[in-house]
This record gives structure tokens, C-alpha cells and sequence, in this order.
């Protein structure tokens, strides 16, 4: 009997290649719920529930997130500005008091093709890739959005010709991994 012995091998490769590659690591299960309600605009409050159903990770949310999406975000809908720009979100935040990342998820579902999904684990890639040496995302409000704006935002344009939905995909995987390790899930070669 032959047996086949295989390990994971680290590559260098360039940006395209990085994306095509984890891109196709990424799975989750809620997935319909952000394909289904990300590019309803103007947003009403169903595609709300189901897009922070999404960015929760489960169809059931805790009563005090629940209170947040409330208070914050579904009174938004009536006076949800035009962000044309990264300094009309700079704005727009201020007047948002949710959790940073919830705030900037808000961002992104308002223009998700302006402003691209942040997290920790696509902050762990992006602290891996760019060398950085704090590897987990800053832990106050006012440093995650200096980190979005200032170095999530600038990375993510550095890749040219892929599209922000499979660059998040590959980035949150690539996180993910960078966390949990391979977790006994088999990774596609």
C-alpha cells in the first residue's frame, strides 16, 4: 500500500493570485443574506436586519445588538446621506454610536463599492501582508477608524483588477487562517 503524505507549503505570489487562491477558502453560511440585500438601494429596513443577520454570523442576534440596530442604524434609512467619498464617511461617522465595526459594516452596506468590509480578520491580513507588527485589530473606537481610513482603505487599493467582494472574501479567510489555523478544514490546492 502506497500512502500519500501532503503539507501545507508557503508560496510567495502576487495580489491576483493571493485573491484567487483564499477567495475560494472562504465559506459562510449566512452568505444569501449579504448576496440578497447588499445592493437594494435605497436600503429599507428587511435588507437592514438580514445584512447585520450577516455580519453577526447568525440568524439569531443578542438583545443588546438588537437594541443597537434599533437605535442606531434604522433611523438612519430616513436621512441616509449620499457618500460619495471617504471624507463624507469620515463625517457620517460621527454621528453613528454604534461599535466601530458596526459603524463602518453601516458604511459599506450605505456604498459597499466605496467602502470595503473591515474586521479583525481582515485587519490580521492586512497586518500580516504589510509586515505590520501588531497582528489584531486596535481595540478603541477612535483607532479602528484611524486604521480603516488610513491603512485598511489604502491597502485594499493596492489591489488593482480584482473585485472588493472576492478581495474581502480572501482577506477574512486568509485572517481567519492566520487565527485558527487550518482548523481540520482541507484547503483547496
Amino acid at each position: 500500500m502506497s500512502l500519500k503524505f501532503e503539507v501545507v507549503k508557503r508560496v510567495s505570489t502576487d495580489g491576483k493570485d493571493f485573491v484567487n487562491f483564499w477567495r475560494k477558502q472562504y465559506f459562510y453560511d449566512l452568505e444569501y443574506l449579504y448576496d440578497e440585500n447588499i445592493e437594494k438601494l435605497p436600503l429599507d429596513e428587511n435588507a437592514v436586519w438580514a445584512l447585520f443577520k450577516w455580519k453577526n454570523g447568525t440568524e439569531e442576534i443578542a438583545q443588546k445588538k438588537k437594541q443597537s440596530i434599533i437605535r442606531v442604524y434604522l433611523p438612519q434609512l430616513k436621512k441616509l446621506p449620499t457618500l460619495k467619498s471617504l471624507q463624507d464617511g469620515k463625517n457620517y461617522l460621527v454621528c453613528l454610536h454604534g461599535g466601530a465595526i458596526w459603524d463602518i459594516f453601516w458604511l459599506h452596506c450605505s456604498n459597499p463599492r466605496l467602502f470595503p468590509i473591515f474586521d479583525q480578520h481582515t485587519y490580521r491580513s492586512m497586518a500580516k501582508i504589510s509586515g505590520m507588527t501588531l497582528g489584531e485589530i486596535p481595540s478603541t473606537r477612535s483607532e479602528k477608524i484611524r486604521s480603516y481610513f488610513e491603512e485598511y482603505i489604502p491597502f485594499t487599493k493596492q489591489f488593482r483588477n480584482v473585485s472588493l467582494r472576492d478581495l474581502d472574501r480572501a482577506l477574512f479567510a486568509y485572517g481567519r487562517f492566520l487565527k485558527r489555523g487550518l482548523s481540520g478544514r482541507y484547503i483547496e490546492f
